[in-house]
């Protein structure tokens, strides 16, 4: 279920921009792009494939491991995708 409050991070000014590490194949990270569009909320996609210092940034999200979809904002990660914790991550950065 898709919480109510999520149409509200689009607004609010002071949470820092919303990064998703991604592969153009990845079937999760077709499902994240679908998700975070409906839901209206901005961010910056990062194709691990095509750059290397993306690639390097998501795998040392993940104790060294890549793995995609990688959501970052603020100091805040979510490794694959996950509604729920990527709410969660948008309301306490936005609560910062």
């Amino acid at each position: 279920m898709i919480d109510e409050n999520a149409q509200d991070f689009q607004s609010a000014e002071n949470i820092p921009a919303l990064i998703v590490y991604c592969r153009t194949w990845c079937g999760d990270c077709a499902r994240a792009r679908k998700w975070l569009a409906e839901n209206d909320i901005p961010y910056t996609e990062i194709d691990v494939d095509v750059d290397e210092a993306g690639r390097m940034r998501a795998a040392g999200h993940n104790l060294g491991r890549l793995h995609t979809p990688t959501f970052e904002c603020g100091d805040g990660i979510v490794v694959d995708f996950r509604p729920d914790e990527i709410e969660k991550l948008l309301r306490e950065q936005q609560g910062r």
